[in-house]
């Protein structure tokens, strides 16, 4: 064992993390980085045919289930680390059970096999909107889905104990690159069907895939213990700005506008004032554990993902 400025742990290689969630789209970020650095890193996957996602970013597929505690006993054992990113698609009725249930039943497990660190991953959509800077003790507003985040955020953090598992909390922003929320965007803007919800004066604040997996690596390392983090690059734009942006590298010309009121009869009152919300956000506290993101902002890494996206030649994610 080694101490750090802020935590303890394991210097014996391979240290072994366990990543939940490890074959989605923010989870294979972070089994990457954890390959890179050194780490063996292991992806719990439900689905054997998801485990070549794993293997592709350098980890080790662990067969198992979040809500199976006898086959996460097995997948934890002789873990230094967990890392919750489980989720199940939004609507699904396991959802609730996924984040919060599995952040009990991971808690409880890294607790078994002595495990020093357990790291949640939440997101920034639990602030309140404001048009001051948001930093982590800024007042939150859950609703929705950013709700059962916000749930799973308290069920890690009542785990955390001194001496003990020592449990740390990751809030990224919008998290862009081939897949998730960005897939859908770009191809809707592509098709001119995407919709900007009010005016596009509120700010997003945005990370880059692979830095936000380099990110959790980093409060993995040196976080404090019972401590929020958020992952962002420090450059919020308007939403306006960027979904003329996307559009232009498209070749697609720039989205319209809906009314908030108009929005929320379409996709429903929460992701429509989540969508609206004013959300410029700092990275200064996770800066201070010495990450910074390799892509700044959102004007240098886009670029190259739609291009990467719409290739001939891509194969589907």
């Amino acid at each position: 064992m080694t101490k750090t400025r802020n935590a303890t742990v394991r210097s014996d290689k391979p240290r072994r993390i366990l990543v939940a969630g490890a074959s989605g789209f923010l989870g294979q970020s972070v089994v990457r980085a954890l390959a890179r650095a050194g780490y063996d890193a292991r992806g719990l996957v439900r689905d054997p045919l998801k485990g070549d996602r794993v293997r592709e970013n350098g980890g080790t597929p662990v067969l198992g289930d979040i809500l199976d505690t006898r086959s996460l006993e097995k997948a934890v054992a002789g873990c230094a680390g967990v890392i919750h990113l489980a989720a199940n698609p939004p609507g699904e009725a396991d959802l609730v059970r996924v984040r919060v249930d599995g952040t009990h039943n991971l808690a409880q497990a890294a607790r078994r096999e002595k495990a020093v660190r357990f790291v949640v991953g939440s997101g920034y959509w639990v602030y309140r909107g404001q048009s001051e800077l948001i930093h982590e003790d800024s007042p939150v507003e859950p609703s929705g889905e950013s709700q059962i985040n916000y749930d799973a955020e308290r069920a890690g953090l009542e785990e955390n104990s001194a001496g003990g598992l020592e449990v740390l909390v990751v809030r990224p922003g919008m998290v862009y690159g081939d897949g998730s929320w960005f897939r859908g965007l770009a191809e809707s803007i592509r098709s001119r069907e995407y919709r900007v919800v009010g005016n596009g004066a509120n700010r997003w604040s945005f990370v880059d895939r692979w830095d936000a997996g380099v990110a959790f690596q980093a409060v993995l390392e040196s976080g404090v213990p019972g401590e929020v983090y958020n992952v962002v690059d420090g450059q919020p734009a308007p939403l306006r700005e960027f979904a003329d942006f996307v559009a232009a590298e498209l070749g697609a010309p720039p989205p319209p506008s809906v009314a908030v009121a108009d929005a929320a009869r379409d996709l429903g009152e929460v992701v429509a004032r989540h969508l609206a919300a004013d959300r410029p956000t700092s990275n200064g506290k996770l800066r201070g554990l010495g990450w910074t993101p390799h892509v700044t902002m959102y004007r240098e890494g886009i670029p190259r993902i739609l291009r990467e996206m719409f290739s001939p030649n891509r194969r589907t994610p």
